[in-house]
């Protein structure tokens, strides 16, 4: 035997142990047939063939068995053939790259010949991605699996329930389980009325002037909280708060110049806003000038209306 083989006698076998390329195993193999008419058992099943093609062949099948391994990979056919292998099956494409996984399993990546077919696979871990895509889940509701099953928990606005429940119909038909059950219906009672409670706010100003006096100061510190909390509250519900700011102007004056005032007030007000810790991408800003009165017009005042001095507030929900 070669000096990588070792031979040794367990329970009355001879049991040969090691490595050595295939020339040697097949005369290994035919020494064994000719023990075995009458002679002791030749047991060369622990003797590892270090051919250069054994190797390769050894090398493809752990590929082969990595891949299957792979949740979303699923292996039709494998075979080698003249110094290269094939292989085909399906993959989901959330599933591992066939071609990452080569790395460190000495199989030449040019002697690989792969086609894979899409499909979707069913693993929990999948359809949790799919899910979060498609629903877009609000920051309020977390997508766990709990024993193979996908549970959804927290709390989440009537719309997005209906469509989680609907999704959850969908997968019941592949035997997939979507717990909806632990979902609670959002109360945007609090919402609404934060809502009613900033659109009927105003930031007032003196006549001509773009910067409202000291005493709106209360009144901005309280929008500012307002717009926050109300911000933080979309957000939970799974919707972006936007605050459209709205400056206004009395009659007096030209035309121009009052669209320029309103314009400014509206911009003066998004600043203070901003200083209090309203995030600036909330806030627009426009112009309304004369347009858009709170109440008519005295043309008899030199003075104006001090009610259509203002900055208003409007709140949408993306």
């Amino acid at each position: 035997p070669m000096d990588t083989v070792r031979l040794s006698v367990v329970n009355g076998r001879i049991v040969a142990e090691g490595e050595a390329p295939d020339t040697w195993i097949d005369r290994a193999r035919a020494a064994a047939r000719q023990l075995s008419v009458g002679g002791p058992e030749f047991d060369i099943s622990k003797v590892r063939d270090v051919s250069p093609d054994a190797r390769a062949a050894e090398h493809w099948q752990y590929y082969v068995s990595r891949l299957e391994a792979q949740p979303g990979i699923i292996v039709a056919q494998q075979a080698a053939r003249g110094g290269h292998f094939y292989i085909s099956g399906l993959r989901d494409p959330l599933a591992a790259d066939p071609q990452a996984l080569l790395s460190g399993t000495k199989v030449d990546p040019a002697r690989v010949h792969s086609q894979w077919q899409f499909y979707q696979s069913l693993d929990p871990k999948f359809v949790v991605k799919r899910l979060t895509a498609s629903l877009s889940p609000p920051k309020s509701v977390r997508l766990s699996i709990v024993q193979g099953r996908i549970v959804v928990a927290g709390e989440a606005p009537a719309g997005w329930i209906s469509r989680a429940q609907a999704a959850a119909d969908q997968l019941s038909a592949d035997g997939v389980v979507l717990d909806v059950s632990q979902l609670r219906e959002l109360n945007l009672a609090e919402l609404n009325h934060l809502r009613e409670a900033i659109q009927t706010t105003d930031i007032f100003f003196s006549s001509g002037r773009v910067v409202p006096g000291p005493e709106q100061t209360p009144v901005l510190d309280r929008l500012a909280d307002q717009l926050k909390e109300f911000a933080e509250n979309a957000r939970k519900a799974g919707v972006t708060a936007r605050f459209m700011l709205t400056g206004h102007s009395d009659t007096t004056g030209r035309e121009t110049a009052n669209a320029s005032i309103s314009a400014a007030r509206a911009e003066t007000v998004r600043a203070l806003l901003n200083k209090r810790g309203v995030a600036p991408d909330l806030l627009l800003v426009r112009g309304a000038g004369t347009f858009e009165p709170a109440v008519p017009e005295n043309e008899n005042s030199p003075t104006g209306n001090s009610t259509n001095r203002r900055v208003s507030v409007t709140v949408n929900l993306e």
